[in-house]
């Protein structure tokens, strides 16, 4: 067996960097997901109160709802990849986190009330 792969690896060493570079990305993401699946289907995770540590895309995935859906109730567009948090958003707005934490939960209540009647 391993001089089956040292032959395989002398004769085509580009094939199998390939090969074992996609093993590798595959177990890294399967993983991943399974760590995700994990945490987010934890219920302390689910319908967390919202605060002002939060950044939107927290609070989407915690309430299950798109964060575009959150970036309008607050004004502000996700962008990809942005971790501004609610207090950031309050502070730009000069309104307090409890303000916008009302805000986003009704943008939230909003949203499922509208899934719920589809």
């Amino acid at each position: 067996m391993i001089a089956q792969a040292r032959d395989l690896w002398r004769r085509h060493p580009v094939l199998v960097t390939g090969f074992l570079l996609a093993i590798g990305l595959t177990v890294f993401f399967a993983v991943r997901m399974v760590l995700f699946t994990i945490h987010w289907s934890d219920p302390a995770r689910q319908n967390q109160a919202i605060e002002g540590w939060m950044p939107l895309r927290y609070v989407a995935r915690s309430w299950d709802v798109p964060p575009e859906i959150l970036g309008a109730a607050v004004e502000r567009a996700p962008e990809a990849g942005s971790r501004i948090t609610v207090a950031e958003i309050a502070a730009a707005s000069g309104r307090s986190v409890d303000d916008v934490a009302a805000d986003l939960r009704a943008a939230i209540d909003a949203q499922r009330a509208e899934v719920r009647d589809e």
